[in-house]
């Protein structure tokens, strides 16, 4: 108990925002500051004309959808929609529901069934952050266009399951974090909170292809205080970035995706750009794209072998102002995807075989931590009060762009000798296969001699602190029959490996799921070489195929 108790303090400051941790007060923006914009910004937003059907859009609504609101709808349109199904994958910290639309053109009844059809799988994510609600809103009323006869033929091409809500306790309190106050979105590898539990056991029946994640980005209070200017665009955009992401997959995210997304936005006169976010500490001007750490949802998702995007909305800290073009924004984006995808279903499929499959045939080192140079680049501003176009020049980092900092060779895959309970679970739920060593083992094999173990600091940022340093030795080792093994020859190789090399930014290690006491000196997990060959059984009949290459 002692050392679950000290894994998840660990695991909870891996989760804290690092402002939180290590800045002094007083170079703090506030992040919680509602305010009005312009009357001159506001009419450069105006509505969108297109027809929206959700809760919080109905005429004279001055308030945000409500956890009974959203049943409700959904409810209602599964009564005019044969071809959709709630289901209903697991509750909140405070025990609220976590319903997922699924259509299929068949209607069929459960993910297991969707998965049967063989076709393309698309996941919406929405709301994962309390505060930013134009994205679980925009979901809503994705859900009901799909629940219409027009949108039928496209679901005999692919299958989509929507989950408008991942932070229903966040989003009741008008909040960013979920209940235990920690952000839902750092979560994707370690799984400690119950709603990425509950979304990644979805995933697991239901293995998505493409994921598309929905929320807002910050308007007004940090960029006025740093750049006297606030955000210009309607939608920021950005694929996942990891390393160890295939390079078929993030090619289809950059050629097919984000041209199809960005054409829709701007036929309905609406501006895109990447994704970019910038500290909370006035005295940083640094202006980067979302991180390289896996356990962000994008990312996570991503080396899961799907084309994995975030779409944020202009929205956080502005209230209810131009809500019907933020709400309409996601929901254009979305159908964007969706018909993308079945127009070019059979290129979809391939392209991801053939990613996952180069995954887990790779023999390329590891990139197991990077940094991110910054450049100078221009990002589109506008003036607070004229609204004016105001582009502003700031250090920026492009995370598609990065500087190893550790390569490693790639191992062909790793045993597990401590916490091997806990990280079977985990890694069952995003996808991955296990083996069983089938008889005692001596063998030379990667041994990580641990140099350095501390608390991690700033987690949250581009370069994230390694809560681990490792050196690699290769040494004769002793493992008895039964020991866990995790082969890297399958699609989610680049989960396995941010989860059990001991010092990347994702480290099982680091925050505690495998266990490690302060003075220890080697991990309990050892890098089977590529060049020897282990004997195992499949941990369950669904892990055959994997055990017996």
């Amino acid at each position: 108990m002692a050392k679950r108790l000290s894994a998840l303090l660990l695991a909870l400051l891996a989760l804290m925002p690092a402002w939180a941790q290590d800045t002094k007060p007083q170079d703090l923006i506030s992040t919680r500051a509602e305010t009005s914009q312009s009357p001159a910004v506001r009419a450069r937003f105006a509505d969108v004309a297109i027809a929206l059907e959700a809760p919080s859009l109905a005429a004279g609504r001055e308030t945000f959808t409500a956890q009974e609101e959203l049943a409700a709808f959904l409810s209602a349109l599964k009564a005019r929609a044969p071809h959709m199904q709630v289901i209903s994958i697991g509750a909140s910290q405070l025990g609220r529901d976590l319903p997922v639309a699924l259509f299929t053109a068949e209607g069929v009844a459960d993910f297991a069934a969707a998965a049967r059809l063989g076709r393309p799988v698309l996941w919406f994510v929405g709301q994962q952050h309390g505060n930013e609600p134009a994205g679980g809103e925009g979901m809503l009323a994705f859900a009901a266009y799909l629940a219409t006869s027009e949108a039928k033929p496209l679901l005999s091409k692919v299958s989509v399951a929507i989950l408008p809500r991942a932070n229903p306790d966040g989003a009741a309190a008008f909040t960013r974090d979920t209940a235990q106050k920690l952000d839902l979105n750092r979560d994707h590898l370690l799984h400690f909170l119950p709603e990425t539990r509950a979304l990644h056991q979805a995933m697991a029946m239901l293995p998505p292809d493409v994921v598309f994640d929905h929320h807002e980005f910050s308007v007004v209070n940090r960029w006025i205080e740093k750049f006297h200017a606030i955000q210009a665009v309607d939608a920021m955009v950005l694929h996942a970035t990891n390393p160890m992401v295939s390079r078929e997959i993030s090619g289809l995210a950059e050629e097919l995706y984000r041209p199809a997304v960005e054409a829709a936005l701007k036929q309905n006169g609406l501006s895109m750009f990447w994704y970019y976010t910038t500290s909370n500490r006035a005295s940083d001007k640094v202006v980067s794209m979302g991180g390289n750490n896996p356990g962000i949802a994008r990312n996570a998702f991503g080396l899961r072998g799907a084309v994995s995007f975030l779409i944020e909305t202009r929205g956080v800290g502005v209230k209810r102002e131009g809500w019907q073009r933020r709400v309409a924004t996601h929901v254009i984006a979305a159908r964007a995807v969706l018909e993308a995808s079945a127009a070019h279903a059979t290129r979809l499929r391939e392209a991801i075989d053939a990613g996952r499959k180069s995954v887990g045939e790779a023999a390329d080192p590891l990139v197991v931590a990077a940094k991110i140079p910054a450049k100078p680049l221009t990002i589109p501003l506008i003036d607070p009060e004229t609204g004016a176009d105001k582009p502003v020049e700031v250090p920026f980092q492009d995370s598609r762009i990065i500087e190893p900092t550790v390569n490693r060779a790639r191992a062909a895959g790793y045993f597990v000798t401590a916490g091997a309970e806990e990280t079977s679970e985990r890694l069952r739920r995003l996808g991955i296969s296990m083996c069983r060593l089938a008889a005692p083992l001596e063998a030379e094999l990667d041994s990580y001699q641990i140099t350095e173990m501390k608390k991690p600091v700033d987690r949250e940022t581009i370069n994230p602190d390694q809560a681990v340093k490792v050196t690699v030795v290769r040494r004769k080792t002793h493992l008895p029959a039964g020991t866990l093994y995790v082969p890297m020859r399958q699609a989610g190789a680049g989960i396995v490996a941010a989860a059990l090399e001991p010092d990347t930014p994702g480290s099982y290690l680091g925050v505690g799921i495998i266990p490690a006491a302060a003075d220890m000196k080697e991990a309990p997990i050892f890098a089977v070489p590529r060049a020897l060959a282990v004997k195992s059984d499949p941990a369950t009949p669904a892990d055959g195929a994997v055990c017996a290459r």
